[in-house]
């Protein structure tokens, strides 16, 4: 198939695209481009090798972590949450299948902490409030966000919806680190890092090489940071060339294998997989911490995958949603 990819790079421009991308078959890149700033305060350009945090897609590797230990028999999907994490006070009433496809009822603990932050100052949206940003990518421990979610009660009965809560990565995190006895940074980077090369992914924002900003709609930029935040849903840092090593391997069924590459990509309750979404007719999923943002955009069928990497995220800019429509529309093409 041949690729005409000026009118990316038209709509890249128009939207000030700040960041990397990729587009992938299972053995070879097929496209790669790098624009604008990784660093305003040193004028360091973002390239193909830049780190920068992907924020939630960091959930397909903690995913993966856990469909591996399934192969294994180190645990089951019917396991009830209990059975590793009592604390959280309805850990008996949840499945680890149930978290993984956001069906467990667990709120949100980034809602919680966003409240806290908010409380008392009337914001229209918080997700582009610095303030709000900074403190949810700070590190936020096990004990702090049980202390958060514990009081509050289910959002709905286990099983019976699909919603997106953070909660239930964060959890999962923690299953895998009790059943191995390590911390998540050394499992990723044991389990799936090296062995795909992806030797400049760590768990952590604070490793980023990138800063990351937010873009107001008269151009000024926010400072937000690298922040500190090292937990298994949003926490991993990586550039376009190692995300685009990891949508090489989920084309290539690497870990799993392609029945369980295909359970992880079909939606529970019409909304979500293992750690997938679908978006333009493509299994994906973004993420944003702090300024940071990714997405990965995979078509099995098709064999191929986009990624994309950027630490600039605009607000109240309408430019985000018409290129946030444009992409869609030039993914769609592609099938």
């Amino acid at each position: 198939m041949d690729f005409d990819f000026s009118e990316l790079e038209k709509m890249n421009t128009a939207a000030e695209f700040n960041g990397a991308l990729a587009v992938t078959a299972p053995d070879r890149v097929l496209y790669t481009a790098s624009r604008g700033i990784a660093d305003y305060a040193t004028g360091i350009p973002f390239t193909l090798q830049t780190t920068s945090g992907i924020g939630s897609v960091s959930k397909q590797f903690l995913a993966t972590v856990v469909l591996m230990l399934a192969a294994e028999k180190r645990l089951h999907l019917t396991d009830k949450l209990a059975e590793y994490l009592p604390e959280y006070r309805f850990a008996d009433q949840i499945t680890l299948r149930q978290l993984l496809n956001m069906a467990a009822g667990v709120p949100d603990y980034v809602d919680a902490v966003v409240d806290q932050v908010v409380a008392g100052r009337p914001i229209a949206t918080p997700d582009d409030d610095p303030q709000v940003n900074r403190a949810v990518g700070e590190n936020i421990p096990l004990t702090q966000a049980l202390a958060l979610i514990n009081p509050l009660p289910l959002t709905y009965t286990p099983g019976s919806e699909s919603r997106y809560s953070n909660s239930n990565y964060l959890l999962l995190g923690t299953v895998v680190e009790r059943i191995l006895g390590a911390p998540l940074s050394v499992i990723f980077a044991q389990r799936l890092f090296a062995p795909l090369g992806m030797m400049q992914t760590k768990l952590g924002t604070q490793y980023a090489q990138a800063d990351s900003y937010l873009r107001t709609a008269d151009n000024r930029l926010i400072t937000i940071g690298r922040g500190h935040h090292t937990a298994g849903d949003g926490g991993i840092i990586t550039s376009i060339t190692d995300l685009t090593r990891w949508a090489q391997a989920i084309l290539q069924h690497r870990f799993l294998g392609p029945a369980v590459w295909q359970e992880a990509m079909t939606l529970y309750k019409d909304f979500y997989g293992f750690a997938w979404l679908r978006r333009a007719g493509w299994s994906w999923h973004g993420g944003r911490v702090l300024g940071f943002q990714a997405d990965i955009y995979v078509a099995p069928a098709q064999q191929l995958a986009t990624t994309w990497v950027y630490n600039v995220t605009p607000v109240d800019d309408p430019r985000l949603a018409t290129w946030y429509q444009q992409r869609d529309a030039w993914h769609a093409r592609l099938l």
